[in-house]
């Protein structure tokens, strides 16, 4: 039987010879991309091993430090507010509840404790603008309760050892001996594009591990200027969030590089820019909080402003921001040393002092008594000498003697003050008798300004105050600005 022209099983054969192109074509296609992965998968597997090392190299630091780091809970009791039968009011205390977190870490640990190093805004109250609060002796606000919870999930409560505002950090210490204590490291190594992994308990979901480099050193961001804080962070992208805070940031040796301590960010949660103490100031305020409960700091008896870039060439050095010295105190370790007034500070303890931060958390993080190089410029030439830092408070001391010789008596107001070039008067002299005295005043407190006066800061403006019958004054003391009222 014949099949008809034009049906639909004549045109098969047609169909299939116009098709066989596109099939041959799509199937030369498959064996390149097969190749292509197999290509990957292969020099993967080459890569493996170098990069399991890598990878481990992480957990091993997780390992070597996870034991000594903690979670931080401050806890307040509450009270309710009762109406009493008999007139006034009543509290009546309902309980604690937990205020707030935070991190720390092991730093040391005997047959009896173990202490633990934090940030002090962990530890201590602040405000909404977070400024620490304190009592009417201006001394910090801690909490009513801490508790501190171990790598093995074990709660104990802790005790405060110790804090400095200025540096944003605190001891507390457990009564558990000999937990493992963390290795230090040397901040002043760390280099922009090292590794680097934080470790804390942020957010409360438990402890975490996040890894990033040093972005930056030496930055400051102006978070502790308020209070004359020191400001000399390690930045970084690991991963900061709320409650990191106090947690260790660790190179891939498993040493801590820096004390893990704020962000910026506009959401409040990390964008890539956190910041940590460095470890080389935290390890000295650690070790001064623990032996002698508060810090010795170093001084070497200098004062000094800022010249700008145009000012540095104009001395002969790179176009970059630099400290001159404006004065020596007589006596000092810096006029034993012979650094003279015009000297350009270059470097000290071997690094750059471009800014005044810089300078101040270099040397608070030498030691007392310990040598120090010190590189100056002076008449165009680079000059070496060595300066051994006394305790500040001596320094404190020298001054005041120095400015007291040329102090102003307000007699009747039981006050001396003098000029001292700085902003202010400083109070070098309180009659224990007096109205001064009497008005809280202290020596080492600043006359700002009077208030019909106006702002005060010579020998002259401190004469004048001699005749006035009334003097409203303010002050600054502890950080803190008063106004003051006395009439003689």
């Amino acid at each position: 039987m014949g099949m008809e022209t034009g049906s639909p099983a004549g045109n098969v054969f047609p169909a299939m010879k116009r098709l066989l192109p596109l099939v041959l074509a799509l199937a030369a296609c498959l064996p390149a991309e097969d190749s292509a992965q197999v290509r990957a998968r292969e020099e993967l597997k080459g890569l493996s091993s170098e990069l399991s090392r890598w990878s481990r190299a992480f957990s091993l630091v997780h390992e070597a430090v996870a034991p000594s780091v903690v979670a931080i809970h401050t806890r307040e009791r509450q009270y309710q507010r009762l109406r009493s039968p008999f007139g006034g009011v009543i509290l009546r205390e309902q309980g604690e509840e937990e205020v707030g977190e935070g991190s720390g870490f092991v730093v040391r640990s005997d047959d009896k404790h173990s202490y633990i190093l934090t940030n002090a805004h962990v530890v201590l109250k602040t405000n909404q603008h977070q400024q620490f609060e304190t009592d009417r002796n201006g001394r910090e606000l801690g909490y009513d309760r801490l508790t501190v919870e171990l790598n093995d999930s074990r709660e104990v409560d802790a005790e405060y050892v110790g804090w400095s505002v200025q540096t944003d950090l605190a001891v507390i210490r457990v009564p558990l001996p000999n937990l493992p204590a963390v290795e230090w490291g040397n901040s002043d190594q760390a280099h922009v594009g090292d590794w680097v992994v934080a470790l804390g308990y942020p957010l409360g979901v438990g402890y975490s591990a996040s890894s990033g480099i040093i972005s930056a050193t030496d930055r400051s961001t102006g978070i502790y200027r308020p209070m004359g804080g020191l400001e000399s962070f390690l930045q970084t992208d690991a991963a900061i969030n709320p409650g990191n805070s106090g947690g260790p940031l660790v190179d891939l040796q498993g040493r801590i590089l820096g004390v893990n301590a704020n962000i910026i960010s506009r959401t409040g949660a990390n964008i890539g820019l956190g910041f940590a103490i460095a470890a080389n100031l935290a390890r000295r305020v650690a070790d001064d909080l623990i032996d002698h409960g508060a810090v010795r700091w170093p001084g070497i008896g200098i004062e000094f402003d800022s010249i700008d870039a145009v000012q540095a060439a104009e001395a002969g050095l790179p176009r970059s921001p630099a400290l001159r010295v404006t004065g020596v105190l007589a006596g000092s370790p810096a006029d034993k040393a012979g650094i003279k007034n015009g000297d350009i500070l270059l470097s000290l303890n071997g690094l750059k002092t471009m800014n005044d931060m810089q300078f101040r958390a270099r040397l608070s993080s030498s030691q007392i008594g310990q040598s120090i190089p010190v590189q100056l410029w002076r008449e165009k030439e680079r000059v070496t000498t060595t300066v051994t830092p006394i305790a500040l408070e001596e320094i404190h001391r020298m001054r005041a003697v120095e400015v007291a010789s040329r102090g102003v008596s307000l007699g009747d107001f039981g006050l001396t003050v003098a000029s001292d070039g700085q902003a202010g008067l400083a109070i070098v002299g309180v009659d224990p008798q007096g109205l001064a005295s009497q008005a809280g005043l202290k020596v080492g407190d600043r006359v700002l300004q009077e208030h019909r006066q106006g702002p005060l800061a010579t020998t002259q403006d401190a004469k004048a105050l001699a005749g006035k019958r009334e003097l409203v004054l303010q002050v600054a003391q502890n950080s803190r600005l008063l106004w003051i009222r006395m009439r003689r």
